[in-house]
């Protein structure tokens, strides 16, 4: 008797798999492999979702890395900026011992002001050498009075200082550069020449070239130094003037 052949299922008569939720599984894949390729793509559209501080138990943000970082560092510098603030309160310290030492100094140039003794020794800056200067050589000049001045308002007998023949360069630089020179006191500026408001028996004039030497001073006189910066350019001028006739 003949045997019938084997009836084989079509695709379409296959039978389908069910996931345990219900759908349908398909190219074979088992229910637990299909159930797991759900799962796999639940999470991923999770992780994507959450943010910069939601990333789940046990991950740490950029923003707290952050500030984990400048918590750190402020912990590290605490030495530093503990001997920083030692070093500004010594510093301000250092200044406050200053200014009592500067106010005690002060105090006493007060109290030394008091004391002062006039010299009735008059003391001339000859300043009739304008034309003879270039006007760097009229700048040094007058940069050279200022500390005239300037130490001899300071000095406990300090003698009557005369500028005499002022004008030309020097008076126009010490205009353009110096303009409180017209406040200055105990200081007689004339235009006039020495020898015109003085007398010529008091006048002693002052120069390296003489070969006399003094060894005293006599309150009596007016000494003259030449207002004259020409770095050797005119040696012996003063003395051949002199004996000239045209000062003395």
């Amino acid at each position: 008797m003949d045997s019938e052949p084997p009836v084989v299922p079509s695709e379409t008569s296959r039978p389908s798999l069910l996931s345990p939720n219900g759908d349908e599984c398909k190219n074979g894949d088992s229910p637990s492999t299909a159930n797991s390729h759900t799962d796999v793509d639940s999470a991923k559209t999770e992780n994507d979702s959450l943010g910069d501080g939601c990333k789940g138990p046990g991950v740490m943000s950029k923003r707290q890395m952050k500030k984990l970082i400048k918590q750190k560092q402020w912990e590290d510098q605490r030495e530093l900026r503990k001997q920083k603030r030692k070093e500004k309160r010594q510093k301000r310290k250092l200044v406050r011992q200053a200014q009592v030492t500067q106010n005690q100094e002060d105090h006493l140039n007060k109290r030394t002001r008091r004391e002062i003794r006039p010299s009735n020794m008059r003391l001339v800056i000859d300043c009739s050498f304008d034309d003879l200067m270039a006007l760097r050589d009229v700048k040094k000049l007058n940069k050279q009075i200022r500390r005239c001045y300037a130490e001899n308002r300071r000095a406990i007998h300090p003698v009557q200082l005369y500028l005499t023949s002022h004008g030309g360069q020097l008076k126009s630089n010490m205009e353009e550069y110096d303009k409180g020179w017209i406040n200055w006191k105990d200081i007689h500026i004339k235009s006039e020449h020495y020898k015109d408001i003085m007398k010529h028996e008091d006048l002693v004039y002052l120069t390296s070239d003489s070969p006399e030497v003094l060894h005293e001073l006599d309150e009596a006189k007016a000494y003259i130094i030449g207002g004259l910066v020409d770095h050797n350019h005119h040696k012996c001028i003063i003395e051949k003037w002199t004996f000239a006739g045209n000062y003395l």
